[in-house]
């Protein structure tokens, strides 16, 4: 079959072509590739543009502040991010029932990004500061 006649439907909207989600991904996937000390502040302030009610950003330092991690709370999930100070930047996902920390699981920072970023595109048809922090951390229009 070829490529004008296939048997999916393309998507309606611009957010739910699989090409849009890999970008997204893969734009992450590079950053943190490239230096994880300033992937975190990156990541951490796309998040708090795209989910500002569900993410809390950590730092240190009293004239120049330092991101040292991130938290992002979805649903029943606590997501978290953190630069311990040497070696790699640590995952986490906990889940929370009434408030309370029932489990708690060492994910790695892929894991933690991709599922972060399909909670942010699921707001994307709904919020317009989730749009454009994706469309800044892409370098889109």
């Amino acid at each position: 079959m070829d490529a004008l006649h296939c048997s999916k439907p393309m998507p309606d909207s611009f957010e739910d072509q699989e090409w849009v989600k890999l970008g997204v991904a893969s734009a992450l996937q590079n950053e943190l590739n490239r230096d994880q000390r300033d992937f975190l502040p990156l990541v951490a302030m796309t998040f708090e543009k795209a989910l500002p009610a569900e993410t809390t950003i950590k730092s240190k330092g009293i004239f120049k502040k330092t991101v040292v991690g991130m938290t992002v709370t979805l649903g029943d999930y606590r997501y978290e991010l953190e630069d311990v100070g040497t070696g790699a930047l640590v995952a986490k996902r906990i889940k929370i029932v009434r408030g309370i920390a029932l489990k708690t699981e060492s994910i790695d920072v892929p894991t933690l990004l991709e599922e972060l970023v399909l909670a942010v595109q699921m707001q994307l048809g709904s919020s317009q500061a989730a749009r454009a922090a994706l469309s800044s951390m892409l370098g889109l229009p």
